[in-house]
């Protein structure tokens, strides 16, 4: 679905997102980046289904070694992960204020530096808070819980447009001395998505390759 945002004077409707009449000489606020994160979010979704399907669990539930996730714990700990950073999103987009100008929303210097270190292929590593840590063992409660957050995101991005979110900040519910804006915050998440999908593809493709050298009769 697309953001189309709409403003009279000061005030910024709503028309094709939430259902709202659009207005004569209203005129089309500037959401082409928020446009982006949402295409990036379901991005993810669409591929991590392609991803998933037709594997066994087996496949899915089998890391590369005793100190190696999953493809369910990944699904698993991206849904907690979103899960514990939107209601602090949600609160900040509650009281941001509205966009009154077509002007490009900034996404701060820190997080600049966090998106480079987050994007993959990434080299280094962070250490994972308890709170999100993976702890579903089953593919099909990892998978809805994962396919839930993800729905619970893009509303939190549609339900954005039209506001200043690099005007409010949240601090990390993971990392408290983290701050950030929500239109960092928001790209940080599609950022950490493509990170763990980016890694799931790497499980199974090893995960592949030692089937394949398994077959009995096969050369390499």
């Amino acid at each position: 679905m697309g953001i189309l945002t709409y403003a009279t004077g000061n005030f910024v409707r709503l028309p094709k997102l939430l259902g709202l009449p659009a207005r004569d000489g209203m005129i089309q606020v500037s959401s082409g980046q928020l446009e982006a994160v949402l295409q990036q979010v379901e991005d993810v979704s669409r591929k991590a289904h392609d991803l998933v399907a037709g594997r066994t669990t087996a496949h899915l539930t089998t890391g590369l070694g005793s100190v190696s996730w999953s493809v369910t714990q990944c699904l698993d700990h991206l849904a907690r992960t979103t899960n514990a950073v939107l209601p602090a999103i949600s609160m900040a987009i509650a009281r941001a204020p509205r966009l009154t100008t077509n002007r490009a929303l900034r996404t701060g210097a820190l997080t600049r530096v966090l998106l480079r270190n987050l994007e993959p292929p990434y080299r280094l590593r962070f250490s994972v808070h308890s709170s999100v840590v993976p702890r579903q063992d089953n593919f099909r409660l990892a998978w809805g819980a994962f396919e839930d957050s993800q729905n619970q995101l893009a509303w939190t991005i549609r339900c954005a447009a039209g506001l200043a979110l690099d005007r409010v900040i949240v601090k990390s519910p993971v990392y408290a001395r983290l701050r950030y804006n929500v239109y960092g915050a928001l790209r940080m998440l599609a950022a950490h998505e493509r990170r763990h999908l980016w890694q799931m593809e790497g499980i199974l493709k090893n995960l592949d390759d030692a089937t394949e050298h398994d077959v009995p009769g096969r050369s390499s």
